[in-house]
Formats: C-alpha cells, sequence, structure tokens
C-alpha cells in the first residue's frame, strides 16, 4: 500500500450529518493520517516523506464520492457459497418451474457419484400453490437423484426421499425439542423440516456437504462483499466444523476483508472458542483485536424463524391460511420459540461469565420478549465489571415492539434491522399478519426514537448483500408490489447510513477505528459515483437517488480490494 492523498470530490465523513472534507491522506500502513484542507493534507505528506522515503500519490475523485467502508452488521460468509454454487429459485412462480430449475441445473452441472442436487431461494409466498412442496414433489420432478432445496428464509429445507434414505433419516422420525418435522397424511416424514435444530443435522451431514467449500470460494465470496462497498463482514451462526476451517483461511492469509465469527448455539462453544486460539477476541472493545483479518468475536442464539416462512413467534396469531395448507398449524397459529426460558437463561448466564457478546436472531415480537426479558435477568445477575460493554444484538426485529425497544438501553442491546424486508416480504407479511402489523415491520423510527445505535444487515445469502439497498428500504417503506408500509417509521439518508457505518462499527464494538473518516482509523473506505447525503428538499428525489447508488471502487486498510 502507498500513502495517498484522496480529494476532488465529495469527502463524506460521517461524523455528523454535514460534515464534509476537502481531502484525506492515508499513510502507507493502512490509517487514516489527516482529514481537512487540501493544503494542509499535502503539507503532511511532504513530512511524510521525510519519514518514510516514499512520495504520496494524489487520487482525483473526479467528483465521485468517498466515505467509510460499510460495515455488515450481520450476514452468513460461509453460506453465501450458495450463491455461487446451488440452483437458485429465487421468483418460481409455480411447483413445475422449481422441477424446471432444478433439472436444467443438474443438466449443466452434472453430480458426482453419490452427490446431492441443492436448491435455495424459494418462496412459497410465491409460488402459484400458496405452501411448501414436499418430497412427495420432488419425487416426482427429480427421482432418486438426492434432492436438498432451502427457502429463501434459510429456516426451512425440503429434502426428498432419495435424500432422506441417503442420510438414513426413517420417516416415523419424531423432530428434536425446537424443531419441526412435517408430516403428510400417513403420520410419515412429508419432507419440510423447519428451524435449527431439525435442519442443521441434515445440511451438516457428511453426504449432504457440498463439494465445494469456504476455503474454495473464500476470495469469490469477499469479492460479493467487496462489490457492495463492505469492509467488514459476518459470519453470523458459524457452524460445526467451520471455527477451524475459517482459522485455516486465515492462516492461509485468504482473507482480504475483516470477518468476524459467531459460533451457533447446540455446539460446545467452550471448545470452539479454545480451539481457534489466538483468534478469539473477547466482546468487549478492550479485548477486540484482529489477527489475518479473522476474529471470534461472540456467539449465536436462535430464539425463533422467520416470518415469510411461518416461523416467526408472534404474540398475536397469523392470518389463516387455506384450508389445504393447515397441516402443520394449530388453530390460533403463533409460530413457537426454539428454546425454553431455563434453557435460554442458562445458555446467558454462562455467556456472560465468558465476556461473550450475544447475536440472538428474534423475528417476532414474542421471541423478542424472551430475549429481552432473559438478558435482562442475567444482566443483572452477572457481576462481571465490563458487562455494560458486551452491547448485545437483537437480529431482525421484524415484529419488536416500541415497548421492547425502550428496554433495549437499560441492557446496552442494539437492534440490528433486517429493514430490506420492507421490500422482499412486505407483500407476504400482509398476507401472513395483516395489513396492520406488516405495515409496521423493520420499525426502525422506534429506534431512532429511542436513541437506539440501530444497525441495517442483509442476512446475506438470504438477500445480496447490498447495504445501499437496505438504505433505500429504510428511507422508502415501498414493498414488491408498490403498497406503502407506515411511513412514520421512515427515516433519512443520515440515519440510514449511519446504520451502515458508524452504528455498526459501535456494534461490534469498533468505535475506536471504523465507521468515520477520522485520522488514526483503518483507512477502510468506499467510493460511491454519487453523495447519498446531498441535499434534496423533495424525499422522493433523494431516495430515487440513493436506488442508484453504485460503488466505484472499495478500500481496505489503504488496499483496493475490489474496482467496478
Amino acid at each position: 500500500m502507498m500513502a495517498t492523498i484522496y480529494t476532488g470530490g465529495t469527502i463524506r465523513t460521517m461524523t455528523a450529518p454535514d460534515a464534509t472534507a476537502q481531502a484525506l491522506l492515508t499513510d502507507d500502513r493502512g490509517r487514516i493520517a489527516f482529514v481537512g484542507s487540501l493544503d494542509e493534507a499535502r503539507n503532511r505528506a511532504q513530512s511524510m516523506i521525510t519519514v518514510g522515503g516514499r512520495v504520496p500519490q494524489e487520487r482525483d475523485l473526479a467528483g465521485a464520492c468517498l466515505m467509510p467502508g460499510f460495515i455488515d452488521s450481520h450476514s452468513h460468509f460461509a453460506g453465501m457459497g450458495q450463491r455461487l454454487t446451488d440452483a437458485d429459485l429465487a421468483g418460481c412462480a409455480d411447483f413445475a418451474e422449481i422441477g424446471t430449475r432444478l433439472k436444467t441445473f443438474l443438466a449443466a452441472h452434472p453430480l458426482p457419484t453419490g452427490g446431492v442436487l441443492h436448491g435455495f431461494n424459494y418462496d412459497q409466498n410465491e409460488l402459484a400453490e400458496g405452501v411448501h412442496p414436499d418430497r412427495h414433489v420432488l419425487d416426482t420432478m427429480l427421482g432418486d437423484v438426492p434432492t436438498v432445496i432451502s427457502h429463501v428464509s434459510g429456516h426451512v429445507i425440503i429434502v426428498n426421499t432419495a435424500l432422506l434414505k441417503l442420510i438414513g433419516l426413517d420417516l416415523d422420525a419424531e423432530a428434536p425439542t425446537g424443531g419441526v418435522y412435517g408430516k403428510d397424511a400417513e403420520g410419515k416424514l412429508n419432507g419440510y423440516f423447519a428451524e435449527t435444530p431439525a435442519i442443521m443435522p441434515i445440511l451438516m451431514h457428511p453426504a449432504v456437504m457440498p463439494s465445494q467449500g469456504v476455503e474454495d470460494l473464500a476470495d469469490a465470496i469477499q469479492n460479493d462483499y467487496a462489490s457492495h462497498g463492505i469492509t467488514t463482514c459476518q459470519d453470523g451462526a458459524t457452524a460445526p466444523g467451520y471455527a477451524e476451517r475459517f482459522v485455516k483461511l486465515a492462516e492461509a492469509h485468504q482473507l482480504k476483508l475483516d470477518l468476524t465469527c459467531y459460533p451457533m448455539m447446540g455446539q460446545d462453544l467452550d471448545a470452539v472458542f479454545e480451539s481457534v486460539g489466538s483468534y478469539a477476541s473477547g466482546g468487549t472493545s478492550e479485548g477486540i483485536q484482529y489477527l489475518n483479518h479473522l476474529r471470534f468475536g461472540g456467539v449465536k442464539l436462535f430464539v425463533d424463524g422467520s416470518p415469510q416462512a411461518r416461523g416467526a413467534w408472534l404474540s398475536e396469531p397469523y392470518e389463516p391460511l387455506p384450508a389445504s395448507a393447515k397441516a402443520n398449524e394449530p388453530a390460533g397459529y403463533r409460530g413457537a420459540g426454539i428454546l425454553s426460558d431455563e434453557a435460554m437463561r442458562a445458555f446467558l448466564d454462562h455467556a456472560l461469565e465468558r465476556g461473550w457478546k450475544v447475536m440472538a436472531h428474534c423475528n417476532g415480537d414474542a421471541a423478542s420478549e424472551q430475549f429481552l426479558t432473559q438478558y435482562t435477568a442475567a444482566y443483572r445477575a452477572s457481576s462481571k465489571p465490563d458487562k455494560f460493554d458486551l452491547r448485545p444484538v437483537m437480529v431482525h426485529c421484524q415484529l419488536t415492539r416500541n415497548d421492547q425497544y425502550a428496554r433495549m438501553a437499560a441492557v446496552h442491546m442494539i437492534p440490528s434491522i433486517f429493514v430490506s424486508h420492507c421490500w422482499f416480504w412486505g407483500d407476504a407479511h400482509i398476507k401472513n399478519l395483516g395489513f396492520a402489523r406488516a405495515s409496521r415491520i423493520s420499525a426502525v423510527h422506534d429506534a431512532l426514537d429511542y436513541h437506539l445505535p440501530f444497525t441495517f444487515h442483509t442476512d446475506s445469502p438470504i438477500v445480496p448483500p447490498d447495504l445501499i439497498f437496505a438504505a433505500w428500504c429504510a428511507m422508502t417503506r415501498v414493498t414488491k408490489h408498490g403498497v406503502q408500509l407506515d411511513q412514520a417509521q421512515c427515516v433519512g439518508a443520515w440515519e440510514a447510513f449511519s446504520a451502515i457505518t458508524r452504528n455498526a462499527a459501535y456494534q461490534y464494538g469498533e468505535e475506536a477505528r471504523k465507521g468515520t473518516l477520522e485520522a488514526g482509523k483503518l483507512a477502510d473506505l468506499t467510493i460511491l459515483d454519487a453523495d447519498p447525503l446531498a441535499a434534496s428538499a423533495d424525499k422522493a428525489e433523494a431516495a430515487a437517488r440513493i436506488r442508484e447508488l453504485k460503488v466505484l471502487e472499495t478500500i481496505k486498510e489503504g488496499t483496493t480490494v475490489w474496482t467496478a
């Protein structure tokens, strides 16, 4: 890397809504050396020549906008491989199209002996049948080719009979606690599996694991993130066996973006943290450090499922399904939690004792209530002096209530809101929840009203890792079909871009070195073709401008890692 002066465009420091600079100087160690006037930047660059012996270069932004690198507040690095290797079923109109796409993919990508056909991104809300397919549907389409397809939420999988035989799962098997096994009219497994305790043993079975692993795909995955201006990314539910694989990636210097991993519940977490050695970096800001761009920063807790798959845990029932689709739903169905109160409290007590940040998946308001209640009790009972700095994260927050946001600050909890739901599943939520509840999903302004440092995420591979699009969703709250959701929950460009820069850095405990453009911080930068915070009296015009933004270049610690 080389010391560089950036000038000739808009430099948005994100230190205040109207804060800009004429120039930004980076040093040859990947840090920001100065932010301010061009004359002063040039003067400081001259002094750097004497110290380092190399002449800093000057970069003309040519009218572009320089901002802090975007920070991914929650996604699944390992899962991003799906976007590169599996049959994409997004937008399928019916069961027949699912079958056509799977067979077309299979013809283009023949399976090795003993291989499994993987598909992802189907959405029953968009299918003409209005329900999930089952193993009988897949059997008709794929015959004896072992097949598994994942719902767009990542919380449901459908497998065919051949796959059940491959892994030796009996048709009379019963679901583990917290998981769901669908049954057909004869009481046999119908191939529908929901929630982590049910789906992970299948997806992690050696016969089902994809042939290309995260080691093979790491560079392409990072390019996907970087193409959206992201310089810090996440593996938000590190599965058993993957911690060691990430360490090997880091040891081989294959990570060019910062990656924080959160090993998921259901495994010996103490053993995981012991196994990763120096890559275990405490949940508090005092202990945070990356080694070869990797750290393990806390643990992942699953509380419920997804609202679009009708697995989120609600305090009030879902809207009824058509009679043909009610096989797995009793009257007054509200979804369910994954853990008992006692099991969750034990998990949280241990996490606080060990100094682990907790990332908790909560979509429904009943899930939010359980996590908030149990974490508050564990927090109050803990005698750890640095517990206030752990900054636990409630992930997704689709139906988190106003009264729940009001209680978060007392335990330093941060809501990370999957605001892209407004566009991708707003219409499905209207069908599943009714307009009044659906209109308030991703209630960002409520979080703002309580002065919470909320963040946005994409949950990739659930949707592409496009945080600019998430910002647009927060500003507009419009569904795919053009329905306007509650406008009182909209926020402006400053709040939206704070969520993916300064607030996100705070969520990680890294505000001292990321999130704003200030001297001493890492030179993690993104260059956009236009200024997202440019003044505009017309909100619609401002939002339209943001939806058209393009990333031109992504820079990690002074080194360009992606260009358009």
